[in-house]
Order: structure tokens, then sequence, then C-alpha cells
């Protein structure tokens, strides 16, 4: 994957909390922020799902006398 150099702006407290938590993982700070950037952009990911979900139901909600309907065909995993 093809890298690409940015600047960024943290204060020292971050930094210095950023470098304690990093340093016996093995990870640099660079890694830090790509998984906190990956971990961000999944979560706006998942906040546009739902709030696209939200804008479509309020515009045909859901029968609740379908819900029956349903009920056979629903899946729960075990975890």
């Amino acid at each position: 994957m093809s890298m690409k150099n940015i600047q960024i702006t943290v204060d020292e407290e971050t930094l210095r909390q950023v470098d304690r938590v990093s340093g016996p993982l093995g990870l640099k700070r660079s890694e830090v922020v790509r998984q906190a950037l990956r971990q961000w952009l999944q979560r706006r990911a998942t906040e546009r799902f739902e709030e696209d979900w939200i804008a479509a139901l309020r515009k045909v909600p859901d029968d609740p006398d379908r819900a029956d309907d349903w009920i056979g065909v629903q899946s729960w995993s075990r975890r």
C-alpha cells in the first residue's frame, strides 16, 4: 500500500499518552494515527448508514402488522 506523509498538530499531553501506551506495544505514532483514522472512518460509515436508514423509515415506516412475517426468517448470532 502506498503511503503519504501528512503533518498533524497534537497537544503535548495527548502525545505523551500515545507514546506511553504505544511504546510497550511496539507501535509507532504513525500506526496509532492510522488505526485511529480507520476506526473513525468505520464509525462514521456506521453513523451514515443509521442516518440513512432512519430517514428511509421516516419516509416509509414499517408496517407493524407485518412483524409476524419476519419472525420465522430472523437469524440470531451466537457469540
